[in-house]
C-alpha cells in the first residue's frame, strides 16, 4: 500500500502529530502527559511514540548521517550539533538530512524533516521494530549445511 509522506506505517495519527510530540520531548522536554494533554491523544500513545523514537535514536542518527553524507553536497555545511540526548541527536540529523536533500535538488519548498523521514524509511520511521537488528535466521542453516555443531540442530549431509 502507498502511504503519503504525511502518514507513518502502523499508526493511526499522521506523522507531523508524531512529529510534534518528538519535538516537544526533546527541543522542551516535555514529558508525555503534557504532550498528550497539548495534542489531545491518550497519555499512553504518545508514550508509545516516545519511546518507540528514543528506542531507535541510535539506529535513526547513524542511518541519517550516512545518508546525509551520501546525499547532500555541503554535508560539512549541514553538519549537525551535538544534541546531548540520543532522541536529540536523531533528530538533529534527521533536520540536517532533510535541509541536505532541499539543497541538493535545488527545492523551491522546505523540507521538513518528517517528510524527509518518512520518505526515505517509506512510512516507518516511528516504528522501533523496523529500526531493530532482525534475527539472523539463515546464519543457523548455512552453518548446519557446512556441518557446523548449532545447538539443537543436527549437521546436514550433501
Amino acid at each position: 500500500m502507498l502511504l503519503e509522506v504525511r502518514l507513518a506505517a502502523r499508526r493511526a495519527d499522521t506523522a507531523e502529530v508524531i512529529a510534534a510530540a518528538v519535538e516537544a520531548k526533546t527541543a522542551l522536554g516535555w514529558g508525555h502527559r503534557k504532550i498528550a494533554a497539548g495534542c489531545g491523544r491518550p497519555a499512553s500513545t504518545v508514550r508509545g511514540w516516545l519511546r518507540a523514537f528514543v528506542t531507535s535514536a541510535v539506529v535513526v542518527g547513524e542511518r541519517f548521517t550516512s545518508l546525509l553524507v551520501r546525499d547532500a553536497p555541503d554535508a560539512v555545511v549541514l553538519w549537525p550539533k551535538p544534541a546531548g540526548t540520543t532522541g536529540g541527536e536523531a533528530l538533529s540529523v534527521l533536520m540536517a538530512y532533510a535541509e541536505g536533500l532541499a539543497r541538493r535538488f535545488a527545492a523551491t519548498v522546505t523540507v521538513t524533516w518528517i517528510q524527509a523521514g518518512i520518505a526515505t524509511t517509506n512510512g516507518r520511521l516511528f516504528c522501533s521494530s523496523w529500526w531493530a537488528a532482525a534475527p539472523n535466521t539463515s546464519q543457523p542453516l548455512r552453518s548446519a549445511l557446512l556441518g557446523g555443531k548449532v545447538a539443537g540442530a543436527p549437521a546436514i549431509s550433501l
